[in-house]
């Protein structure tokens, strides 16, 4: 696949990424989606399944969304046009999606956030917005067009009166029609408008980009996981004129006292960790019931095991030893390991003989069962 067309990764990441939008004809020729606009609006029916139905022209107001999960009669009273269906996270629930996320592993795979899916009629849109992530948006079925603007948007642009972040004004700046197989990256910031010409389906890769208050916050949560908890002292305390003065000393004190809680790196580096994989859906994969003898078996006679689309994987090297953070936990590995867990982390589908490879006196194919007895892994049907 030539996702990227004749650009190269590393000057795809030094001159567009985060930068400037690029439109990539052809990127992925051929391919055909692996569920149907039908199926989309079946799992669009289940429970645990994040998914919208929006209409620009709703039954009591311009842009109105609907939350699913949705009943079939939610989808046989819709208008032949203008409304737009979203399911976001589909390739939690859909293998191939996930494998598909990994053509996209020239980027950190922390960095990857979802798959989002939409299906839309003629004319169906979301309306004029932007996103504060990067995202490349594959067209797979059918024609969509697509305006931006480049322009430095404010809060004030936006209609306060919409459950959805619509802009006020929007004049495209530049214009394409998609075509199956067509792709279009956008940086953060850049206004987009996509209107379906016909029915289409479009895959949205969307990457997250973590705000310093979610940070802040997730960190301030999981306080006790990560640091132990003190007391302010003051054995220092001085008579002051007026006690209702709050001093620039106890200020300057206080201060540090919070900015100390992630001073230590390597404890913040295990908090991100875990906080970056971890699983933000509501269900859990059933541990496997299997004992190690009949893993490595079955590991020695399947071709591929595949990891499951919602669990992440990343690692960090310390220099002494690898910490591999796998759907929110941490398990701290020997140096030897590395490129098993490299390999682990680059893709969602890995082959059996690869992994059989990495069999040796450390023991590395433990790791394998435990991923796969925790949920993590499943072998190919």
């Amino acid at each position: 696949m030539q996702q990227l067309g004749n650009i190269t990764q590393s000057d795809f990441l030094k001159q567009y990424w985060q930068k400037k939008p690029l439109l990539v004809r052809q990127a992925f020729p051929n391919y055909k989606s692996p569920i149907s606009p039908e199926e989309l609006a079946g799992l669009a029916c289940e429970e645990g399944i994040e998914s919208r139905l929006i209409q620009e022209n709703g039954p009591d107001r311009p842009w109105q969304v609907q939350y699913g999960p949705f009943k079939e009669n939610d989808f046989t009273s819709l208008p032949k046009s203008h409304w737009s269906l979203l399911v976001q996270a589909a390739d939690h629930h859909i293998p191939e999606l996930s494998q598909l996320l990994d053509e996209f592993n020239f980027i950190p795979n922390w960095r990857i956030d979802d798959l989002m899916i939409s299906y839309a009629p003629i004319h169906g849109s979301v309306g004029p917005h932007l996103d504060n992530y990067d995202v490349f948006l594959l067209q797979v079925k059918g024609r969509r067009h697509w305006h931006i603007n480049e322009h430095a948007y404010t809060e004030d642009d936006f209609d306060n009166d919409l459950e959805l972040r619509i802009l006020n004004s929007f004049n495209a700046e530049e214009d394409w029609v998609l075509k199956p197989g067509d792709m279009l990256y956008l940086p953060p910031g850049v206004a987009h408008h996509g209107i379906a010409l016909d029915d289409c389906l479009t895959y949205s890769i969307g990457f997250r980009a973590p705000s310093q208050k979610e940070l802040l916050s997730a960190f301030t949560v999981n306080f006790n996981d990560v640091a132990k908890d003190k007391f302010y002292t003051d054995p220092k305390l001085k008579t002051q004129e007026f006690s209702g003065e709050i001093k620039k000393e106890d200020i300057e004190s206080l201060h540090e006292m919070v900015l100390s809680t992630c001073s230590n790196k390597a404890d913040f580096a295990s908090w991100f960790g875990r906080f970056i994989t971890d699983n933000r859906d509501d269900y859990e994969q059933e541990e496997a019931i299997v004992n190690e003898p009949e893993f490595y078996t079955s590991l020695k006679e399947a071709k591929h095991i595949s990891r499951y689309g919602n669990v992440r994987m990343s690692y960090i090297d310390d220099g002494n030893t690898i910490k591999l953070f796998y759907a929110g936990n941490e398990s701290s590995l020997p140096k030897s390991q590395l490129p098993l867990i490299q390999y682990l982390c680059s893709k969602h589908r890995l082959e059996c003989a690869v992994l059989l490879k990495f069999d040796d006196e450390h023991h590395s194919l433990s790791l394998l069962y435990k991923l796969h007895k925790e949920g993590c892994l499943t072998f190919d049907e």
